[in-house]
């Protein structure tokens, strides 16, 4: 009866329906959760990406809110944060057991600890809801970054069966930069090469000279 009903051409048809109709059915489920893990990675990607931009950017300043970078007049860090509260002293003598590196939790930074776990925990607190993960500061003296890893969010099965067995992950790093501050630094060793060097003269320094040029930098600024 099947091979009668084969030759047939309605027959024929019925056998093609069943046969590729399902391999199109399994065809379109598997590029639906392709389409959901991409997705997934994007928004990992996404946010990941915009929390270490607003660390970078407000990183001058614990009080300015990450978002829009605004801070009330006269909230300030203290005047020599760089030096002490900034990992500073671990990128300059990790062999002492300094930590150049700064870390909180996603989500629970919870605001506490030292000042850049203080700032990371702010940029932190402005994730969507379920994210998971760790935000890193890193200070190596010349290159100083802000880096944000991100767990995924919806696990696909069907998808790790053939891709892989770990989580799906984003990672997104973003420099900090001070503009201003490389300014007065630029400043602040031009005045003093032109005090302390005779302007390119080649005398010799005066310890008394330095000295005054010291305090009267010290009452007044560059």
């Amino acid at each position: 009866m099947l091979r009668n009903l084969a030759h047939k051409e309605e027959g024929s048809f019925s056998l093609e329906a069943s046969l590729v109709f399902p391999i199109l059915l399994l065809v379109i489920f598997v590029m639906l959760f392709f389409c959901l893990y991409i997705y997934q990675k994007s928004i990992l990607v996404q946010v990941a990406s915009t929390a270490s931009e607003r660390a970078a950017y407000s990183w001058d300043n614990s009080f300015k809110e990450p978002r829009t970078g605004a801070f009330t007049q006269g909230q300030r860090d203290s005047l020599y944060w760089r030096l002490k509260d900034d990992a500073m002293l671990g990128a300059l003598f990790g062999w002492a057991g300094a930590n150049n590196q700064v870390s909180v939790q996603v989500p629970g930074g919870g605001g506490g600890g030292d000042l850049p776990a203080q700032k990371l925990s702010h940029a932190e607190s402005g994730m969507p809801a379920g994210m998971q993960g760790q935000m890193t500061y890193e200070n190596s003296l010349i290159n100083r970054k802000v880096t944000t890893e991100l767990n995924k969010i919806v696990k696909v099965p069907l998808l790790n069966q053939f891709l892989d067995q770990t989580d799906l992950q984003g990672t997104m790093s973003s420099g900090v930069v001070e503009p201003v501050e490389w300014i007065r630094t630029v400043e602040l060793v031009r005045y003093y090469g032109a005090k302390f060097m005779g302007r390119g003269s080649g005398e010799k320094i005066n310890p008394a000279v330095a000295g005054q040029v010291l305090t009267q930098y010290g009452q007044n600024g560059p």
